[in-house]
C-alpha cells in the first residue's frame, strides 16, 4: 500500500504475479496455463493450494478477503483473481 497525499493506492496485481505465486509457492508447472485456465473446477489446485494463494494475494495487494469472497467464480482462473483482486484494491480516499 502507498500513501501519498491524503490517498491510499494499493499495488494492483498483475498476471505474472499470480503465475509466480502458482510456479514458486504451489509449485505448479505454469508453462500451459494462460489467463483462462480453470485452476480448481480442473484440479489443477486443490484446498489446500487455495489457503496458500489467497495468503499469497492477500499480501502482494495488501487486502483481506472475506469468506463470502473465496468462490470458483472470482478465484477459478487468473483472469478472475485478477478482475476480484484488482476490482477490490482500486484506489480509495482517506
Amino acid at each position: 500500500m502507498i500513501i501519498e497525499r491524503g490517498r491510499i493506492e494499493h499495488v494492483t496485481v498483475t498476471k505474472h504475479d499470480i503465475l509466480d505465486i502458482l510456479r514458486d509457492r504451489l509449485f505448479l508447472d505454469t508453462s500451459t496455463v494462460d489467463l483462462a485456465t480453470p485452476l480448481f473446477s480442473s484440479g489443477l489446485i486443490d484446498s489446500f493450494s487455495l489457503a496458500t494463494l489467497i495468503v499469497e494475494l492477500e499480501g502482494k495487494a495488501d487486502f483481506r478477503m472475506e469468506p463470502l469472497d473465496i468462490t470458483l467464480d472470482n478465484l477459478d482462473t487468473i483472469e478472475r483473481m485478477l478482475q476480484f483482486i484488482n476490482g477490490r484494491t482500486q484506489e480509495k480516499p482517506v
